[in-house]
């Protein structure tokens, strides 16, 4: 109960109205421009609903909606049912800036929806439990919607059951009460259902769903969706579903191209977008045969959302095959409706997957995709290949595959005149960046055939300096054999040492190498004709395995032993083929360029008799074509074999080899490893890749622009001549001793011709000073120089053109015959063994003559992909484990290649988040998660036995396993299992050769049970059943994997079901905890949490309720938290509670005669008094009920020693306030005559705190006589009254009853005698002292200050007043033996003893003339129920009613001072004590 939390919060409360006030028109002040961010909804915009994802909203078949302002007034209502795509379509008023949404609702709805930043609480009083309900809603202690109880509810309407309250958005907890009386325990507000709207059942004590939703909308343009969520939020949807996944208004549509081969027997596939929205579209991508201007790609085409996140897939009605998920590529440059815009291709490979424009993927217009006729053949691999055939001059006159001629030698040495006239034109835009075309032919210069080949090169660019051997050397062998080398050597830097970001060959960086410019070549013309024809297919590599497992892939054209070819369809190349031995094998033509013998070689277009069939043309060798292979592969660890060699490259061959290596599956970026260029004979070179060299074995030049030249100076008595005149030479005539002569006149030869110059040196000239240039030996025609002779003098030592003009360039040596040469790969860095990686290898035949390819590889060639996906399937636990789960859950896999370990196997993991890394397999393991994929891109060699089996040890949870194994090329599910290991192998089921592509998808599906929770309460013996209603509040918190470091104990807002006291089962509703993971539940009750994990481990905790402690769970003790595993069956838990009541103590103090009394002559009585009226008022003015006490009731008889009553241990079960009041009367047996009792009643008040303390109690002093017969409620204005003065101590003040003994002095004439002084002292009982002990007294200064004495006055009387009748504890006189003592510890009526006092009474000193009376008067009071007693006393005789004595001799007489002075003494502690008392409870009043 809140009560005592409320009585001290009236300052405070002013105080925060205050400050909140203040802050309010602050923040209007600051803000005021931002209070209408949101605009309205306008006139007839569509707002529409959908509810299938959430599964307690989306069975309603219809909703009644209603459109409000930001304070609730609604604008327009209606209901409405679910239309044929499944939503819920409205439309909206303008103005609203939300709607409220119920359906199954079974009351009246408020007549204004809640309000912005409130939340509306509804309450289900079936019961009746609070006739006047009110609600009292807080956050913390100064922020609550109103004083105790709170607010008034408000009916829904005059005959309902459900009441409502409006409180702050911000509050967390409510209290429910009958007006401050009959309440619920603390609860908080379940937020679980719904964030605005919340109801309670008070006849099951629980919150239920109330299918109550408001919906913020004043941010929604135009026609809007919105979706709810699993866990009960509202999201906006991109689109409507209204409206097909073709046709959405809210999406701006862009076109896309999707490309895989694999689809190539399809004639649509599918795009699904969007799956984690409410609506999830399914667009058609049609394959395109209209716009599509190339043959070599298989091209998908449709309109997709922008920004969607999107899967493309070959199934409609599955996504097995898809794509990885992606979105349109946000870059403008991707933007256009045609492929001249670069619109966006999706391309999808056996090797990965990626955007990139089209115009950079289908850009080959390819003469043909040619399938090969190997892939059933065991013993061939075959890797893909682009073949390039450039077409002679021959075809472009008379068409594709035509005869170059018939014996004319020229014609077949120089074909390709008009190819390499392209291949110069390109050369020519890139003059000073590519210095070394190269072009075809059979360019010899040598002897008669020099005229005809300096007609036909004379004019290519970059061709000069032909007549030097170093430049001669890259068109022609012979350059390399005439300088000091021989034929088949090398040369290397004719191109880049890496291919662009696309793969592409470069003759230079950023300068495409035009032989292999796919692109360029598929469409390129000259003199509008075609200078190639590009073939997509495949290149033969046979397979041979050795006793260790070792396999070589080998393609040898030597001896025909491996052949391939084309077939044809008359000019259409429809196979490409392998066949091993001669009857395949084409020969060259040797004999007819070099002599020798013809041998074997390598002619894919060319074909036997055996193989022509079909083709149009058949004639002559083609001897111009280029062939790029791409090999995809990896290498084992160290790059070292099962044989312990190393893997290895190998080629032998002609014309130019370059081998590039990297990562990227196009070969973007690859590095040049193999350098082989030239128009060589059999060139040959290796990579080796365990120490990562690539060896060429024998090298004529480096051509690069970083190889190793000299510029030099020319010596002073030398002059070298720049001249491409292969015959130059100086005509002299002075001295005819030099030279030759022809034609008598004399000619000096060079004395050598490298670098680019013709070298001349003084002492071959003799005495001559005088020459004229010529470009061959006959001045006639030949003279170069014919103005006027050259002086020798001013050439030497300088470099001249062959017109005799200066030559202005350096002069450079390079070096030449360079022999071996090595290089480091990958900067020497071994290739990681879990990598694939890519290597392209350029082959062209240019030089004629012969084609001699031979190539042998230990790589393992990439022709599989093996991706294991995890997906886990949460079934129906709530969304927010779900999600838990689906981030943490981690599961082990093992991964075996025939039975055998995969250890330091690499493979590519892809998380959730897209983000990807490399790793290794250790003890043949890995692990995976929800939406993880381990892609094992040829990890394990194609067509081997796999097994991969999974554990689920590594979690706490229960899980079942269900497998499949997809084809991804086609999205077909080859088998499916439901254990944990699943075996296949490791191809593709349809075509053995295929690049295999195999998705291992693993589905968890969690497995879960209830827990049930069972309430007790027992007395506080801890056995009798204990009756209450009171609610119990319980958190659970779930911990998935125990004492791991995963998870940590958490709070969800699990669904439970309830079994009411003494009902026979569960209820059908299903209700939520709070998201703090709170429920609450009475004695008797049940409750079955659903859907919780196996193996988790529950943690719950029972929050504190005064009155109770936490007693059992079942058998085992319980202290508030109980931690337990869930098991699959038998989870239920019986809590028991154990009365523990507070204990508070009422007490009043006890005065007899102004001092503490401690004795027992008087019975104190507290009485519990009912519950009655406050002074606080609840929200209708109306008083707030205390507790009744009624119960609480008890006696005492006996103080402390300090005189205070206390009643300890009053048990206080439930919290609030409680008044009681305390009487007082005498004990059994006493005399009443012997006191004056105290008048009053105590009323006292306290309080149990709902935190277990206990104000300090409260007293109000009231005449007994004033509440004789009053009834406990009418006490209640005592308590009430604001006069009433409220004492901090309660206080029964009684007195003793004092008795008087007066003495009549008088003469024998019975006369008043003046002046007689009379002594009173106490004495332990009476007769005991005679006179010679009282004169003792008078003697003994010591003891005679006990006396106290009296004279008589003018009447002769003598009056001892207030004489107490009980020993008082302060002494009296004794004998002890003969001796006369004084007892100073007598007993004391206020320690408990209560011993009636005696007293002797004496004549101490006469008056002058007249003899004493030496009577000895005893008495002891009450005197036959008389206190007053009185003596009277004749001189010489005494006359007592009740007492006699003897006479006595004279007496030593001793003042009344002494005994004067003991009574002002205690008379003044009395009133001191008195007025200490009154200030002490003054200060406590303050």
């Amino acid at each position: 109960m809140k009560l005592g939390k409320k009585l001290c919060r009236t300052v405070k409360k002013s105080f925060s109205l205050v400050l909140a006030l203040t802050i309010m028109l602050s923040v209007c002040a600051v803000s005021g421009t931002l209070l209408n961010v949101f605009a309205a909804t306008s006139s007839e915009q569509k707002i529409y609903i959908n509810l299938t994802k959430n599964k307690e909203w989306k069975d309603f078949s219809s909703v009644t909606y209603r459109f409000a302002k930001d304070d609730g007034t609604v604008l327009s209502t209606g209901t409405v049912s679910k239309n044929s795509s499944g939503v819920f379509e409205t439309t909206a008023p303008s103005g609203a800036t939300k709607i409220e949404l119920s359906s199954g609702v079974n009351f009246t709805l408020p007549e204004k929806t809640v309000a912005k930043d409130s939340r509306r609480i509804y309450l289900k009083n079936s019961n009746n439990t609070y006739k006047e309900a009110y609600a009292y809603s807080w956050v913390n202690e100064d922020d609550f919607n109103a004083e105790w109880p709170g607010a008034a509810m408000t009916k829904t309407s005059s005959d309902s059951d459900y009441y409502y309250v409006d409180v702050k958005s911000s509050h967390k907890n409510v209290i429910f009460s009958n007006k401050g009386e009959t309440q619920t325990s603390d609860l908080g507000i379940n937020d679980s259902y719904s964030a605005d709207n919340a109801l309670y059942d008070a006849s099951k004590s629980q919150w239920t769903n109330p299918f109550i939703k408001t919906l913020d909308i004043s941010g929604a343009s135009g026609d809007t969706e919105f979706y709810l969520t699993t866990d009960g939020s509202f999201k906006e949807s991109k689109y409507l579903s209204v409206q097909a996944p073709d046709k959405q208004s809210k999406a701006t549509y862009k076109t896309v191209y999707v490309s895989n081969d694999d689809w190539k027997s399809l004639t649509k596939v599918y795009a699904t977008f969007d799956y984690n929205d409410a609506y999830e579209g399914t667009v058609e991508l049609t394959k395109d045969t209209k716009d599509t201007k190339v043959s070599g790609s298989v091209v998908f085409k449709g309109e997709i959302p922008a920004g969607a996140l999107l899967r493309f897939h070959p199934n409609e009605h599955n996504l097995n095959g898809a794509s990885s998920a992606t979105s349109y590529p946000t870059d403008s440059e991707y933007d256009g409706s045609g492929y001249s815009d670069n619109t966006a291709t999706y391309v999808k490979t056996a090797r990965g997957e990626g955007w990139t424009k089209f115009s950079e993927i289908d850009n080959v217009n390819y003469g043909a995709v040619v399938e090969n006729s190997f892939s059933d053949n065991p013993n061939i691999v075959g890797v893909d290949a682009t073949y390039f055939d450039y077409w002679s001059d021959m075809e472009q006159a008379n068409g594709y595959l035509q005869c170059q001629g018939s014996d004319n030698m020229y014609n077949h040495w120089y074909q390709f005149d008009n190819f390499n006239k392209y291949i110069s034109d390109i050369a020519l835009d890139h003059q000073s960046d590519w210095k070394y075309p190269l072009y075809f032919g059979n360019m010899y210069k040598g002897d008669k055939h020099y005229d005809t080949f300096k007609t036909h090169a004379e004019k290519l660019t970059n061709i000069n300096d032909f007549n030097d051997n170093y430049y001669y050397a890259v068109n022609n062998s012979n350059g390399m054999a005439w300088g000091d080398g021989n034929y088949n050597q090398s040369l290397q830097g004719l191109m880049y040492n890496t291919l662009d970001s696309k793969g592409n060959l470069q003759v230079a960086n950023g300068v495409k190498a035009p032989y292999f410019d796919a692109e360029a070549l598929s469409t390129a013309t000259y003199n509008d004709k075609r200078v190639a024809n590009v073939y997509k297919s495949s290149f033969p590599f046979r397979a041979t395995t050795d006793s260790d497992g070792v396999t070589t892939y080998e393609f040898t054209s030597k001896n025909a032993t491996d052949n391939i070819y084309f077939t044809w369809n008359g000019l259409t190349p429809t196979k490409i083929n392998y066949g091993a031995g001669e009857q395949f094998g084409v020969h060259d033509e040797l004999s007819k360029f070099a002599g020798g013998q013809d041998g074997y070689g390598v002619f894919p277009f060319n074909n036997t008799q055996n193989t022509s069939g079909g083709k149009g043309t058949n004639c002559n060798l083609n001897y111009g074509f280029g062939v790029r292979l791409d090999i995809d592969f990896r290498v084992p660890k160290d790059g070292m074999l099962a044989d312990n060699k190393p893997v290895t490259f190998d080629f032998t061959g002609d014309d130019d080899l370059w081998v590039y290596i990297g990562e990227d599956p196009t070969g973007a970026n690859a590095e040049l490893a193999l350098d082989l260029g030239g128009d060589h004979k059999e060139a040959k070179g290796s990579i080796n890749f365990n120490t990562m060299k690539a060896t060429a074995d024998d090298v004529f030049a480096d051509y690069s622009s970083s190889s190793s030249s000299t510029t030099v100076t020319v010596p002073s008595d030398e002059f070298w001549v720049k001249t491409n005149n292969k015959y130059f030479c100086l005509n002299v005539w002075e001295d005819t001793s030099v030279g030759v002569d022809n034609n008598g006149k004399r000619y000096v030869e060079p004395y050598d011709k490298s670098d680019g110059f013709y070298k001349f040196k003084k002492a071959d000239l003799g005495k001559n000073t005088k020459a004229n240039f010529c470009k061959w030996q006959n001045i006639t025609d030949g003279n170069l120089t014919p103005d006027a002779p050259l002086t020798l003098s001013d050439l030497y030592g300088g470099m001249w053109n062959d017109n005799g003009t200066p030559y202005t360039g350096d002069a450079v040596l390079h070096h030449t015959n360079l022999g071996t040469v090595t290089k480091d790969i990958n900067n020497g860095v071994q290739l990681d063994p879990n990598k694939t990686y890519h290597m392209v290898v350029f082959y062209m035949e240019r030089g004629e003559a012969e084609s001699n390819f031979s190539v042998n590889f230990t790589m393992t060639p990439a022709n599989n992909d093996l991706k294991v996906t995890k997906a886990l399937d949460t079934g129906d636990v709530v969304s927010e484990i779900s999600d838990d789960l689906k981030a943490n859950e981690t599961f082990d896999y093992t991964i075996k290649e025939n039975g055998n370990d995969t250890s330091g196997k690499g493979y590519k993991l892809t998380k959730s988040d897209e983000s990807t890394s490399n790793e290794t397999l250790s003890n043949s393991g890995f692990t995976l998660k929800d939406n993880y994929i381990a892609d094992f891109d040829n990890s394990f060699k194609t067509g081997n036995y796999m097994t991969v089996d999974e554990s689920t040890d590594s979690s706490n949870l229960k899980y079942t396993t269900n497998w499949e194994l997809v084809n991804n090329r086609v999205g077909s599910i080859i088998k499916s299992g439901s254990a944990t290991e699943s075996e296949f192998n490791l191809a593709d089921p349809a075509d053995k050769k295929a690049y295999a592509q195999l998705q291992l998808d693993y589905t968890n599906k969690i497995v879960t049970a209830p827990l049930e929770i069972s309430k007790n309460v027992v007395d506080e013996d801890g056995k009798t059943d204990y009756d209450t209603d009171q609610q119990f509040t319980f958190a659970i918190a779930l911990d998935f994997d125990g004492n791991g470091s995963t998870y940590d104990y958490k709070t969800y807002p699990l669904e439970y079901q309830l079994k009411e006291k003494d009902a026979s089962g569960y209820s059908n509703t299903v209700y939520r905890t709070s998201k703090d993971g709170s429920f609450t539940i009475k004695k008797g009750e049940s409750i079955k949490l659903l859907n919780i994990p196996v193996g988790a481990t529950y943690k719950i905790t029972e929050k504190n309720v005064i009155g109770y402690v936490p007693y059992k769970v079942g058998d085992q003790n319980f202290n508030g938290t109980f931690v337990g595993t869930l098991a699959e069956a038998g989870n239920a838990l019986n809590f028991i509670n154990k009365v523990n009541p507070t204990n508070i103590a009422i007490s009043v103090n006890k005065t007899l005669d102004g001092q503490a009394y401690s004795g027992s002559k008087f019975v104190y009585t507290l009485t519990g008094l009912e519950s009655m009226d406050t002074t606080k008022p609840d929200a209708d003015g109306k008083p707030i009920k205390t507790n009744s006490a009624k119960t609480i009731s008890t006696n005492l008889e006996t103080p402390d020693k300090n005189g205070k009553v206390e009643f300890k241990n009053l048990k206080l079960v439930t919290a609030g306030v409680y008044r009681f009041k305390i009487t007082e009367a005498l004990a059994e047996g006493a005399n009443a005559s012997d006191y004056k009792m105290d008048t009053n009643t105590w009323l006292a008040e306290i309080e149990l705190l709902e935190n277990g303390k206990v104000t300090a109690p409260k007293y109000i002093k009231v005449s007994s006589s004033d509440i004789k017969d009053k009834t406990d409620a009418e006490l209640a204005e005592y308590f009430n009254d604001s006069t009433s003065v409220k004492e901090n101590e309660a206080l029964f003040a009684n007195e003793t009853t004092h008795g008087r003994a007066t003495v009549n002095k008088k003469n024998q004439s019975n006369n008043n005698i003046k002046g007689t002084e009379f002594a009173l002292i106490k004495v332990s009982e009476e007769g005991i002292l005679d006179a010679d002990d009282i004169n003792t007294i008078i003697k003994n200064a010591s003891i005679s200050s006990h006396m106290i004495s009296e004279k008589t006055g003018g009447d002769g009387n003598v009056v001892f007043d207030n004489l107490t009748i009980f020993k008082d504890g302060n002494g009296e006189f004794t004998k002890s033996g003969e001796d006369v003592v004084w007892n100073s510890s007598s007993d004391n009526y206020l320690k408990g003893t209560s011993t009636y006092q005696a007293y002797c009474l004496f004549e101490y000193k006469p008056s002058e003339g007249y003899n004493p009376n030496y009577t000895l008067s005893y008495f002891t009071l009450p005197v036959k129920g008389e206190y007053n007693v009185t003596y009277n006393y004749v001189d010489g005789a005494i006359t007592m009613p009740s007492a006699s004595g003897d006479g006595m001799n004279g007496y030593f007489v001793l003042g009344v001072s002494v005994a004067g002075l003991a009574v002002t003494m205690f008379t003044g502690y009395a009133i001191y004590y008195g007025k200490v008392r009154k200030k002490r409870r003054a200060r406590r009043r303050k």
